[in-house]
């Protein structure tokens, strides 16, 4: 980021997120205030968005790596896409910040489910080559690699049907959600696909999630008597 672009965002401190978005929207008649936008935007929510995708999708994804480039990713869709925004109506500040991050925990699901889907590398496309970085390390922080890896070694040590099980359920986790389930259709094709019921897979994660819990307990225990 520029002298000049890093001044403008902070000139947009108090402007609303749906104003940052609209900003963005801009961005063929005024460049410049539309990356100025997009800077305060994402310094806004930079880490709340890396903290949820570390937490969803970090051990499929390859760890830290894999979700700076998701969160990366997610941003220059927010930029490309601004005017896709849907404030409702909402001028409460905390409600408005509510629904904007519902709105990037969409965004950033959609990526990962398409890159899990692949199982590849998210791509990380940069707009402008002094612009566009993944996250930095002042921003965002910093990730347990060794707990990442513990968790990818404790589904990769469970059977091949409760993987797929594991590796759908976290497909459709959505940050911004308290409780969730698989969605009716998605349910079915998994069950029809494992021959077995949608009754079935709930059984199947919860061993799951149970050998997983029980994976990392044991391995952390043996971390610390070294």
């Amino acid at each position: 980021m520029t002298t000049d672009q890093a001044s403008q965002a902070r000139g947009l401190a108090e402007d609303s997120d749906a104003d940052l978005l609209g900003y963005m929207s801009l961005a063929a008649d005024d460049p410049a205030g539309a990356k100025a936008a997009w800077a305060e935007f994402y310094r806004r929510h930079v880490r709340y968005l890396y903290a949820v995708c570390l937490r969803a999708y970090g051990p499929l994804l390859g760890g830290e790596a894999g979700v700076a480039d998701l969160v990366a990713e997610t941003f220059k869709r927010v930029y490309e896409h601004a005017d896709k925004f849907d404030a409702v109506g909402l001028t409460d500040p905390d409600q408005l910040r509510l629904r904007t991050r519902a709105w990037l925990g969409r965004i950033a699901q959609r990526l990962a489910q398409t890159a899990l889907r692949g199982r590849s590398r998210m791509p990380t496309k940069l707009f402008d080559h002094d612009y566009w970085q993944s996250v930095s390390q002042q921003d965002v922080p910093a990730g347990d690699s060794e707990t990442s890896g513990r968790v990818r070694a404790a589904i990769e040590s469970l059977d091949e049907r409760e993987q797929i099980v594991i590796r759908t359920t976290f497909q459709w986790y959505q940050p911004d959600k308290q409780h969730q389930r698989l969605p009716n259709d998605v349910a079915a094709d998994l069950a029809a696909n494992l021959a077995t019921t949608p009754e079935n897979l709930r059984q199947i994660r919860r061993r799951a999630m149970r050998k997983i819990r029980e994976y990392l307990i044991a391995s952390a225990g043996a971390g610390e008597t070294r």
